[in-house]
């Protein structure tokens, strides 16, 4: 992505978009639960064209009309989710706290993750949802845990020292 691209692409981050992580429930999955990322630019529909051009700068993503007016760009795919955060992170300003940690999150998602790493994930997710303003967080890392033990996947565990990014958010 050429710098100049980059650039704009952060300010409307920090402008009309957001970083996610979100637990979500999935019987079908070894833990019952798993990890959605996402990163959204959000714009009226009337200029849903913007939005095309962003998917296009981004290499990705799939457009959606909300029927209130609003339409977004959502990029959920985790490689582009890193590709595209590297290339964004000098630029941003609002979003300085963000794309570091969760650059260093979506590093560590990966497959076959045993129930504690998974766990330590979740908290991870928790964490990180303590940077945006959204009031909808309904899934938490409690959530899991509970459900883990529940199915005798995970023992209690109190020894664990949790690693924490520099500025106080555990990663």
């Amino acid at each position: 992505m050429k710098a100049q691209d980059a650039a704009y692409l952060a300010g409307f981050l920090d402008g009309d978009g957001s970083i996610h992580f979100q637990l979500v429930r999935q019987k079908e999955y070894k833990f019952g639960f798993y990890i959605r990322a996402s990163m959204s630019f959000t714009q009226s529909t009337t200029a849903r064209a913007g939005l095309e051009h962003l998917q296009r700068l981004v290499g990705g993503g799939y457009l959606r009309d909300r029927g209130t007016g609003m339409s977004d760009l959502v990029v959920t795919s985790r490689p582009l989710l890193i590709t595209t955060l590297t290339a964004l992170e000098p630029y941003v300003v609002f979003k300085r706290r963000h794309v570091p940690i969760a650059l260093d999150l979506l590093r560590r998602i990966q497959p076959r993750v045993s129930a504690e790493e998974f766990l330590e994930l979740a908290r991870c997710v928790d964490a990180f949802a303590t940077l945006n303003y959204s009031k909808s967080k309904r899934i938490f890392a409690a959530d899991v845990e509970q459900h883990l033990r529940g199915t005798g996947v995970c023992a209690p565990v109190t020894t664990a020292v949790p690693v924490q990014h520099s500025d106080g958010i555990p990663v």
